[in-house]
C-alpha cells in the first residue's frame, strides 16, 4: 500500500466481494486497536456493533449494486478492546481482472459526537432560558395589570372623596 494512503488521516479498507478485509491501512488498524495486517481475512461486518451490522446488511449491498458507491453511511465499529468507534463510511465498487472489490474510507466521528453533545446542551439551556424569560414576562404583565388595577382603584377612591 502506498505510504500516503497507509498513514492517511482516515481509515482505508479494501474488501472482497464477500466483504473480507483484503487490506487495511495503519490508521484503520490503530483506530480499532489491531496490529497492522491483523484484520486481513476478517469479515467486515464482524467489526460492526450489532445495530450497525443489521443496518449495513440491509443497505450496503443494494446501494453498492445500484449506484456503485455508498456515501456517508453512519456506522459504529467495535475496537479490539470492545469500545464503540463511530465512523462515517464511504465505499466504491471496483472491478479488476473480473473480480469485484470495494474501496472504503472510514472517517472517525468522535469529535463530531462531542460537538453535537455541546450543541444539544446549548440548545437545551437556550430553551430553559426562553421558558424562564416567558415566565418572567407573564409575571411582569400580571404585576403591571395588578398595578393598573390598584391605580384605577386609587383614582376611583380619590374621585369619591372629592
Amino acid at each position: 500500500m502506498d505510504e500516503r494512503l497507509d498513514l492517511a488521516p482516515c481509515g482505508y479498507l479494501e474488501l472482497t466481494e464477500e466483504l473480507l478485509v483484503l487490506e487495511a491501512n495503519t490508521t484503520f488498524c490503530r483506530l480499532l486497536d489491531f496490529k497492522v495486517n491483523g484484520l486481513r481475512g476478517t469479515r467486515f461486518d464482524f467489526l460492526l456493533t450489532r445495530s450497525s451490522r443489521v443496518f449495513f446488511q440491509i443497505y450496503f449491498m443494494p446501494l453498492i449494486r445500484l449506484n456503485g458507491l455508498v456515501e456517508e453511511m453512519y456506522l459504529s465499529l467495535k475496537s479490539n478492546q470492545g469500545a464503540d468507534v463511530p465512523v462515517l463510511f464511504n465505499a466504491s465498487k471496483r472491478v479488476s481482472e473480473g473480480k469485484t472489490y470495494y474501496d472504503c474510507v472510514l472517517i472517525p466521528l468522535r469529535r463530531r459526537m462531542e460537538y453535537e453533545r455541546h450543541i444539544q446542551t446549548a440548545e437545551s439551556e437556550a430553551r430553559k432560558a426562553t421558558d424562564e424569560l416567558n415566565r418572567l414576562e407573564r409575571s411582569i404583565a400580571a404585576k403591571r395589570k395588578e398595578l393598573a388595577d390598584l391605580e384605577k382603584m386609587a383614582d376611583t377612591r380619590k374621585k369619591q372623596r372629592e
